[in-house]
């Protein structure tokens, strides 16, 4: 959150730093380009980036944007764009963060366009005609009453520039405290997609509502390109503890979505979904489709179950893509069903009537954890996740996996140089810093490639976790 100074020592390694070219290597007859884009830009970033949703313009696809948590001086949302297809990226104006939502700018002598001491939560897409991009960010006060409120941001150029005023107010509250999801109301990991034919723009988080309440799956639906928003809940008070929804939609504008559950308390032990039929405004009761063995929990540190030093990240939650190939939804997340947690994919057709047991996806000797899954228009399924088994289960990787028969087979390769390990990286907490990687990462499918965002880490250790960005050609 919020830091009233910059670290001397950090600003004289942000002189220092030169540009970062791409790095290109291959395995398993698929090649990936790699770019840090942090470090790509003059600025030179050495702060802590985490948390990297991607968008790729549908009219455009070398018009990508990615976005972050950005623990710098204006505490918000990170944006950077490429318009060559993920080679090179520029931080967008002004200075590489979201306008609109924070007091500060990265200049302590230049006051930010918002009201908010800090941003977070990013969630980035592009409409159907690629002329708008969406990028919706929380804001936070620290002090009472602890207003909060989730904004979207708008850019008609490709993400080089957002509106400075004006954003659209998604939804509102006030919490017992800065960010807290435990005893105050909260808003948490909103994720928004937009409906390729309709242009329909869907916001879905899980509203905390205080301890021993019920946590909702909310959605917020606009059908006027994001002026304004209608939310509902999906969610009954019969299903407690939800959270990690994600919403994705089929050729015939029906959406879906999928929630984990912590079946009366707990995290994540079992796997929801919930159907919105085209031209309905009422969600399905929620179905369960698959139990949790032993769900990979991260966070909070009393629930952490793989080995090695403590760090916050992704654990098990759902990530849905609907395949247009073969009208099927298909679901990944991670597991231990074993000594190692490993990822997994189930599918169902379009009307859920059935679902395919869960199979590994590309097993590994180390642990697997907080997957992304997206498809093509063809069919290929493409998937990545944080890997740890190039270092006998020591070090964190980036594993790309892809599959053109619907999961029966995959190819898998390693998308990060090196590993690091993530309880010795994190963001500023006070004089030292807190071990957190980031909760989710990016991936969108295009015809022949597939684009990769995440975090990963650059010297200087400890706080300078960095935004990636991979082009993978199976």
């Amino acid at each position: 959150m919020h830091r009233p100074l910059l670290p001397a020592a950090t600003c004289a390694l942000a002189a220092a730093l030169v540009l970062v070219a791409p790095t290109t290597s291959s395995a398993a007859g698929i090649g990936v380009r790699v770019v840090d884009v942090s470090q790509s830009t003059a600025s030179g970033d050495v702060l802590s980036q985490n948390e990297t949703p991607i968008a790729v313009n549908p009219a455009d696809p070398r018009n990508m944007i990615t976005g972050a948590n950005d623990w710098n001086y204006n505490d918000g949302c990170a944006v950077n764009a490429s318009f060559d297809g993920g080679r090179t990226w520029t931080a967008t104006l002004p200075n590489g963060f979201l306008p609109g939502v924070t007091k500060y700018t990265n200049d302590p002598n230049v006051a930010g366009t918002g009201i908010y001491d800090a941003g977070g939560d990013p969630a980035i897409a592009f409409s159907p005609d690629g002329k708008t991009a969406y990028y919706v960010c929380q804001g936070f006060n620290f002090t009472p009453p602890f207003q909060m409120a989730m904004l979207l941001n708008r850019s008609t150029d490709g993400g080089r520039s957002w509106q400075r005023t004006g954003l659209t107010q998604v939804s509102t509250g006030t919490g017992n405290g800065p960010s807290k999801g435990s005893n105050g109301q909260f808003a948490d990991h909103e994720a928004i997609t937009v409906d390729p034919t309709s242009g329909t723009i869907y916001v879905t988080w899980a509203q905390f509502n205080g301890n021993g309440t019920h946590s909702p799956v909310n959605v917020a639906v606009s059908t006027d390109g994001g002026n304004t928003f209608t939310v509902t809940q999906v969610t009954s008070g019969t299903l407690r503890n939800d959270q990690d929804q994600r919403i994705v939609t089929d050729p015939a504008g029906n959406a879906y979505l999928t929630f984990d559950n912590g079946i009366q308390g707990g995290k994540g032990t079992a796997l929801f979904v919930s159907k919105l039929v085209a031209g309905s405004s009422s969600w399905s009761s929620p179905q369960r489709f698959a139990t949790f063995t032993n769900p990979v929990c991260l966070f909070p540190p009393s629930c952490f179950n793989i080995p090695g030093g403590q760090f916050r990240a992704g654990g098990s939650y759902p990530v849905p893509t609907f395949d247009r190939a073969s009208n099927r939804l298909y679901v990944t997340y991670a597991d231990l069903k074993g000594p190692r947690a490993q990822v997994y994919l189930q599918s169902a057709p379009a009307d859920l009537t059935s679902w395919t047991p869960p199979t590994v996806v590309a097993a590994s000797p180390g642990d697997q954890f907080q997957a992304e899954l997206s498809s093509s228009a063809s069919g290929r399924l493409d998937l990545s996740f944080y890997d740890r088994g190039y270092s006998a289960n020591t070090l964190v990787d980036l594993t790309y996996a892809s599959s053109s028969d619907g999961g029966k087979t995959w190819k898998a390769a390693r998308v990060s140089h090196s590993g690091f390990a993530p309880s010795a990286w994190g963001v500023p907490s006070g004089s030292s810093f807190r071990p957190f990687i980031g909760d989710y990462n990016g991936i969108a499918s295009q015809p022949s490639t597939a684009q990769l965002t995440w975090t990963g880490v650059s010297r200087p250790s400890p706080y300078n976790l960095d935004i990636f960005s991979a082009t993978v050609t199976p």
